[in-house]
This record gives structure tokens, C-alpha cells and sequence, in this order.
């Protein structure tokens, strides 16, 4: 039998345990994820459904007209709390994202390639293939304008095709796409981004490069090529 202990020792006991149980945990589900953080460190965020209940819309959690419109309106804080891992996209969008990858394995390019055209899609739609223009003439995934040399709205719209457009391996258009930038192997994914999509706003892509590798991690393996 142990000896028993004095009363301060229980009471100093008693008043740890309670301390323990009181304190606010320091992990947040709604902490915004990292701009660079990596699949192992991804937490799920509030998905479409919060979304479209902060902005008065249905609770569908798909993305119809309304919706696209409103993620094209939203805030970049107000994404990385809706967006934080592949789980939070959408079905079409997801499945857009994963032809994304297809198009990247069945054109060769290496996985940091992917992370880049997904970076990309992300900031720029939420991978939504926008069939109308939104901003310009900009449509489809990549928002890229026929006026300005991507092709024309069919080929834009065309996820397969505006993914080749990209990666560079289309056999039409003439801008730069991803493996036309010199040394893109080596540059910061963010300023690869704005190498071949010339945005007003160059700084928005660094932050989904997290969202970008744990959604490559998540789907990737499951991704056939797409020649």
C-alpha cells in the first residue's frame, strides 16, 4: 500500500488537474492553413457548403452560377478558410483538378510542374471551368483570354486542352506556357505562375502552394496519364 500524502500535495494535485482540464486547447479548426505547408500538415477547411452559407446561397456543396460568382468575388481570406485540402474542392472542380494532373503525366511533366499548374488554377478559378468571362474575356480553369493569344473559347473551356496550353504542349497559341519559362525547375513556384499568367496580381499564387501538394499527394497516385 503506498503512504498516503499530505494535504498540500493533494491539493497542489487536484489544482493541476483541474488547470489541465480548463485550458483552451492552443489547435484550431478554423486557424487558416499555411501558405506553404505540406499534405502532412493540411487540415481540412470549411468547404462549399460554409461558403455558400456566408454568402447567402444554397448549401449545395457543388458550384453552380451563383456560387462561381461569388468565389470569383471572395476575399483571399475568406478562400483559405473555405479551401485548405483536395476534400474541400467541389466533384466537378475535383475532377478538373485531377485532369490537371493527367494532362502533367501524360506530357511528361514533373511533379513540380503539376504543383505549379495547380497553384495556378487555384488562384486563378478554384478550378470552376468558367464557360462565360468573368474578368475580360478571361475563361475556363486558367482564366486565359483568346484576345490575348490562348486559343479560342472552345479550346479555353476544354480543360484537357487549356491544361496543355499551360504546360506548354499544345500545338497551337503563342504564349510561353510552363516548360517555355527558362529554369522554371529551379524559380519559386509562385514567380513560375506569373511567368506564363502575367497577372495584374503576382503575389496570390505562393499562397496555394500547400493546398497544390497535398492535393497532388492526395490524388496524384489514383491520376491516369492523359496523352
Amino acid at each position: 500500500m503506498s503512504a498516503k500524502k499530505p494535504p498540500t500535495v493533494i491539493a497542489a494535485t487536484v489544482l493541476a488537474a483541474g488547470a489541465l482540464m480548463l485550458a483552451p486547447s492552443t489547435a484550431s479548426a478554423d486557424t487558416p492553413h499555411s501558405k506553404t505547408g505540406t499534405a502532412a500538415e493540411a487540415s481540412s477547411g470549411h468547404g462549399l457548403k460554409w461558403f455558400q452559407a456566408e454568402n447567402g446561397l444554397p448549401q449545395t456543396g457543388t458550384v453552380d452560377q451563383s456560387t462561381a460568382k461569388a468565389l470569383h468575388k471572395a476575399t483571399d481570406a475568406e478562400l483559405r478558410q473555405t479551401f485548405r485540402t483536395a476534400a474541400d474542392l467541389g466533384p466537378e472542380e475535383l475532377e478538373n483538378a485531377r485532369t490537371v494532373i493527367g494532362v502533367g503525366k501524360g506530357a511528361g511533366i514533373p511533379e513540380q510542374g503539376q504543383v505549379i499548374a495547380l497553384m495556378t488554377a487555384m488562384q486563378e478559378s478554384k478550378f470552376v471551368n468558367y464557360t462565360t468571362p468573368v474578368d475580360h474575356d478571361s475563361l475556363g480553369i486558367f482564366q486565359q483570354r483568346p484576345s490575348m493569344g490562348w486559343g479560342t473559347p472552345e479550346q479555353i473551356t476544354d480543360v484537357p486542352t487549356s491544361s496543355k496550353s499551360f504546360y506548354g504542349v499544345a500545338p497551337f497559341g503563342s504564349n510561353p506556357g510552363l516548360i517555355q519559362i527558362a529554369g522554371w525547375e529551379t524559380m519559386a513556384p509562385g514567380d513560375v505562375c506569373q511567368a506564363v499568367q502575367r497577372s495584374a496580381y503576382p503575389d496570390r499564387y505562393a499562397q496555394w502552394e500547400g493546398f497544390a501538394r497535398d492535393l497532388l499527394a492526395t490524388e496524384g497516385p489514383s491520376v491516369p496519364a492523359i496523352p
